[in-house]
């Protein structure tokens, strides 16, 4: 007879390689703080180039792209911020690829577009 089942939910690590640039370097430095609070980030590169802050990295979220925790960290930003950020994410078990773009204050799902 079985007394207890214990299920356990794996989830699919899906990648994702991000891009951001700024001229406001505080700007680019609490956004990468909260991502590395949020995410599991790696291979983390800043660069500046022309006054302009840039990072690349890599984190890893459930599934897909995390939309809603990404709206939520860039919701309050003042509106006349320069800020760009591309993600390409990808999760190969579930065929999954995504690739989504911040610019003028909003995101943007580039293959939802197409």
């Amino acid at each position: 007879m079985l007394n207890s089942l214990i299920v356990d939910v794996m989830a699919n690590i899906c990648t994702n390689k991000l891009y951001l640039s700024t001229k406001d370097k505080q700007l680019c430095d609490n956004l990468i703080e909260s991502m590395m609070d949020l995410f599991y980030c790696s291979d983390v590169q800043p660069f500046e180039n022309n006054d302009v802050f840039q990072y690349e990295m890599e984190f890893d979220s459930n599934w897909t792209f995390p939309h809603k925790k990404m709206e939520e960290m860039t919701k309050n930003l003042p509106e006349d911020n320069d800020l760009y950020i591309r993600v390409l994410s990808y999760e190969f078990g579930c065929e999954y690829v995504g690739f989504n773009i911040y610019s003028g204050g909003e995101w943007c799902d580039k293959f939802a577009d197409k």
